[in-house]
């Protein structure tokens, strides 16, 4: 079990690049098998700077290793109102189920609080019932349904009021 006392966050660098790509790359994998195309699952390092840029991406780290991560993204509405937009959250395989990705939905929280948004969103493969199902544990309800391109599953949005 680990001891999220003795972990540190912060925001993401270029430098954190490499590793980055690799834990979302190691996260991810459990989803190929279920046949679900998510981005983390075949995203190279140049994808990774990509998704960074204009975002926040924090990162757990356990000394010098990280192990969790989130990125965070202003998300518009027509009226001007704002929300952030939950992305990329991922967990070292080892280490999951030990209360991390709570801890980085908290932090999604208390950013979007701190920036005066409105809002969280995420989306999630719908076959993924264990993810919605997680969400919906954290106060996240099903706001609509989008088929991305490229994607072999369709994706609920879904939506948690701060």
């Amino acid at each position: 079990m680990i001891d999220i006392s003795n972990c540190s966050v912060r925001l993401a660098t270029e430098a954190d690049v490499p590793a980055l790509h690799r834990l979302v790359r190691e996260a991810y994998r459990e989803h190929i098998g279920r046949g679900l195309n998510f981005t983390g699952t075949y995203q190279d390092e140049g994808i990774t700077r990509e998704r960074m840029e204009g975002n926040d991406v924090y990162l757990v780290c356990q000394g010098s290793e990280i192990i969790a991560t989130v990125t965070l993204g202003r998300d518009e509405e027509k009226d001007g109102v704002f929300g952030l937009y939950v992305t990329q959250l991922a967990v070292t395989p080892m280490l999951k189920r030990q209360g991390l990705g709570r801890l980085l939905l908290t932090l999604a929280e208390e950013r979007g609080r701190e920036q005066g948004a409105a809002f969280l969103r995420l989306d999630t493969a719908m076959p993924a019932t264990h993810l919605v199902a997680l969400y919906q544990s954290e106060g996240y309800q099903v706001v609509d349904e989008v088929q991305w391109e490229g994607k072999a599953y369709k994706s609920c949005i879904m939506e948690k009021r701060l």
